[in-house]
């Protein structure tokens, strides 16, 4: 999202007259983003919990192949050794950053 009050900073300058300084407040556009996601990511995770264990395992192999080979510089053979050694966590990582 692009916030056009804040320009993705997270918050704003307001003058306070009363001590003569700008002060940080922080961006309502942000935080209602923020709460909206927040609220769909609790409701997508119930829908999501009656999917099989195998139908989910799927999508994210499918969603982490089609985020490495997005890369300008896809790096296909760090999967692959991470798939033969079997590196669960690391491949849960990889997805948490590659998103």
């Amino acid at each position: 999202m692009n916030c056009k009050e804040c320009n993705n900073e997270g918050y704003t300058l307001q003058p306070d007259y009363y001590h003569d300084v700008m002060m940080r407040v922080n961006c309502v556009e942000c935080m209602s983003h923020e709460k909206m996601k927040q609220e769909l990511r609790v409701k997508l995770t119930m829908v999501l919990m009656d999917l099989s264990m195998n139908r989910m395992a799927r999508l994210l192999s499918d969603t982490l192949i089609s985020l490495v080979d997005a890369d300008d510089n896809p790096d296909f053979e760090r999967l692959v050794a991470l798939v033969g050694a079997k590196n669960k966590e690391s491949l849960v990582s990889l997805l948490q950053v590659m998103v």
